[in-house]
């Protein structure tokens, strides 16, 4: 297959397009934070905040200093990996004289335990989401953001600067946006295999041994709570959740997906014909395509109802490093350094100037993943994920345990 319009480009004329590019992306409604007073949510220690009863989360140490040096020596930073790119920690590392060492994650739930236990220290901790956020507050993990030291967080997309999950951002940065969607080989599978019931060809067992889905309880469940007509991903409703871990067996039954964060590399290698994860995964992809092979061939299902949400940046509180961190916040909020980073990374930067307008006219995104791109409008209908008391989430873990254990 082939993709004419699809060229790659370089960072200088990337940067040149910016320059005359207008328009900000601006993100409001359900999924942002809402107009009035904040409702604080807590159970069991959690404070959990929703759209509909945003928080201001509970502080229980000072912000650091303004003024203070940079620190020496080490930036330790936990991150997913590919999340960041090593050219724009280069450039970090030699701008302020120090040395970044990565650690990596493959799931929340794993990094928040290694958090608790002490199995990691970071300072910086890139692309949580708020799912955990409340248990990092309730395990009294993080401290709060000094902004004098994060100029640039006023490019931040305007409706996330003060999200529903951390009003008045005390903890967190945004970091990248995405939502939950169905990669896949367009030289395998026609776009018109989505009609009706989108979800139906993870279970379609013609495609048994080339389906993947993501290691995430809360996205692969949800998703099929979504195939159902359930459209609460949050939902403490037992027979529910039971059902959406019924399904994944029958699915586990009829494709034998593999379940990790590998779509990237497993769909544009051939070894996946489709996979349900996260719409800037398909983008990560472009690097991963062997060599003569077009960038078109990869496509991205965007459900019409699905999960769309960012990630963020938080400094944890024993940080020996604080205000590095805060540093390297600042530096990856930078449109310039973000946009060397989303080179990488392929996901979308949280920032108003990098619009899905500019990211098309930069000739970096081929026609078949247009689709991927999260606009405002899609980011605003986009269902939310919250933060599941310990009872309900409890449940979750079950079925998901059922499904990945068989």
């Amino acid at each position: 297959m082939t993709n004419e319009s699809f060229r790659p480009m370089g960072r200088r004329d990337f940067l040149r397009n910016l320059a005359i590019t207008s328009g900000a992306i601006t993100i409001g409604g359900s999924l942002l934070a809402a107009c009035g007073g904040s409702t604080t949510t807590e159970s069991s220690g959690l404070s959990i905040g929703t759209p509909q009863n945003p928080i201001k989360l509970p502080v229980t140490t000072d912000a650091i200093a303004d003024g203070l040096p940079n620190e020496s020596g080490t930036l330790e930073i936990l991150n997913w990996a590919d999340y960041q790119n090593p050219e724009s920690i280069a450039i970090f590392e030699e701008k302020f004289g120090c040395k970044v060492v990565t650690s990596i994650y493959d799931t929340e739930e794993a990094a928040i335990a290694k958090l608790r236990n002490g199995t990691f220290k970071p300072d910086l901790i890139l692309g949580m989401t708020d799912t955990g956020l409340a248990k990092l507050v309730a395990a009294d993990l993080l401290q709060p953001l000094n902004k004098s030291y994060i100029p640039n967080f006023g490019n931040v997309i305007s409706g996330l600067q003060s999200p529903y999950y951390d009003l008045e951002s005390q903890y967190t940065v945004p970091y990248f946006i995405y939502g939950n969607g169905i990669g896949y080989r367009t030289d395998r599978i026609d776009k018109n295999a989505f009609a009706g019931n989108g979800y139906d060809i993870l279970w379609d067992a013609q495609f048994s041994g080339k389906v993947g889905v993501l290691d995430s309880y809360r996205d692969t469940l949800a998703m099929a709570m979504f195939r159902a007509g359930n459209f609460d991903g949050n939902t403490a409703d037992a027979a529910i959740i039971q059902k959406a871990g019924d399904d994944l067996v029958a699915m586990r039954e009829a494709t034998n997906p593999k379940v990790d964060i590998l779509a990237y590399t497993e769909i544009p290698s051939g070894n996946r014909d489709l996979n349900f994860t996260w719409s800037g995964d398909l983008f990560t992809a472009l690097q991963y395509l062997p060599e003569g092979v077009a960038p078109d061939v990869l496509g991205f299902w965007y459900p019409e109802k699905t999960v769309a949400k960012n990630d963020f940046m938080c400094i944890t509180k024993d940080a020996k490093a604080p205000v590095l961190a805060h540093q390297l916040i600042n530096f990856l909020s930078d449109t310039d350094n973000a946009l060397l980073n989303r080179e990488y990374v392929g996901y979308q930067p949280a920032l108003e100037s990098i619009t899905v307008d500019l990211l098309i006219s930069s000739g970096t995104i081929p026609e078949s993943l247009i689709d991927a791109l999260v606009t405002p409008e899609k980011y605003d209908a986009g269902l939310a994920q919250v933060s599941l008391e310990p009872a309900v989430d409890a449940l979750w873990l079950e079925q998901w345990t059922r499904f990945t254990a068989g």
